[in-house]
């Protein structure tokens, strides 16, 4: 019998210090986590936003692959609602969209349970040149008696490395989507300026287009010279058309000019400013075939057809670089919807 008072005493007294603790204790922690993510803003938010996406980087989806889900309203919307159930690692709850802007998503959390409590968290994101700055915030609202429990942990670090998790996993997903990669190569689109070249055009035999390059290529340096005319750019192959089955190609070996004056011996080459795609190339000129064949994919892919001509820009002098594989050509292709009548640069 005196052992039971002795427990009832001990339980008692751990109650009190509970309760007394509780009381002291604090109840709202701010949680925060920042990560730059090279990809743009609005494809991070679209991507975020939606629900049905949450699972591609949440941070504890892993914890519990039965976990079961539903997505109840217009996903991507205010008033959206995600639910999970799950084991104790995730438990069950559900967060609903209260805000919604480019620039930031607000969320509601409602934890269900023995620990029930609802706070708000919210996603910032900032664009920072190319890149965008995402920060993931929770202000965490424990009640009485459970804050006392908190005290005897670090609520930041322990729901932070859970948001900084999340963070590495969004940044892989969103890089991955906006850094596709076709056959190895990232293409990039931009938009290239009105541009004058000074080479010489002419239809040449595949067998024949090295001695073509190391005749033409040197001749157009010297008449550039003696008319006192500056490059503008890089050494570039120009092509038109590239036929397999005759073996022949209609080409220029040019260098871009800042002039559209004519030049004694060479052709002027007018270009139209107009949309582009780049792949950066790095190696011997024999292996450039598979970045023609990468831009190929992605005009199939984005409905996309190439205003000839096709360009190649030899950035690296391989007398300078002996390692090959730092040899870096800009294959350059002016493109138009499939659909759109524009005119072709250079005619």
């Amino acid at each position: 019998m005196k052992i039971l008072k002795i427990l009832l005493y001990i339980v008692v007294s751990l109650a009190v210090l509970w309760a007394v603790l509780g009381l002291f204790a604090k109840k709202e922690y701010h949680v925060e986590r920042s990560l730059e993510i090279d990809a743009p803003r609005d494809l991070i938010y679209d991507h975020v936003r939606h629900f049905a996406n949450f699972e591609t980087w949440s941070p504890w989806a892993h914890l519990d692959p039965a976990m079961k889900t539903t997505i109840e309203g217009t996903d991507g919307a205010v008033g959206a609602t995600y639910s999970w159930a799950g084991n104790d690692d995730v438990g069950s709850g559900e967060q609903s969209i209260t805000a919604l802007s480019p620039d930031r998503m607000d969320i509601e959390v409602h934890f269900k349970g023995w620990m029930e409590s609802s706070f708000p968290t919210y996603m910032v994101l900032e664009p920072v040149g190319d890149k965008t700055k995402v920060t993931w915030s929770a202000d965490m609202h424990i009640g009485f008696p459970w804050n006392a429990l908190a005290m005897f942990t670090d609520m930041n670090a322990a729901i932070g490395k859970d948001y900084a998790l999340g963070l590495e996993r969004l940044k892989a997903v969103c890089e991955d989507m906006a850094h596709k990669k076709y056959r190895g190569y990232e293409i990039a689109e931009v938009a290239m300026p009105a541009k004058f070249y000074a080479g010489r055009r002419a239809t040449v035999e595949f067998a024949q287009m090295p001695d073509y390059y190391s005749t033409n290529m040197p001749k157009t340096f010297e008449l550039l010279q003696k008319a006192g005319v500056e490059m503008a750019g890089a050494p570039s192959g120009l092509y038109w058309s590239w036929d397999e089955e005759a073996g022949k190609t209609d080409m220029a070996c040019a260098i871009p000019v800042a002039t559209d004056k004519k030049i004694a011996g060479l052709d002027i080459i007018p270009l139209d400013s107009g949309q582009a795609l780049v792949i950066e190339y790095f190696g011997i000129y024999d292996s450039i075939g598979n970045a023609h064949y990468a831009m190929d994919d992605y005009l199939l892919e984005k409905n996309l057809e190439s205003i000839p001509p096709v360009i190649e820009e030899y950035l690296t002098d391989p007398t300078q670089e002996p390692d090959t594989s730092k040899w870096l050509t800009k294959v350059i292709y002016y493109v138009r919807p499939k659909t759109a009548a524009t005119e072709v640069p250079g005619g």
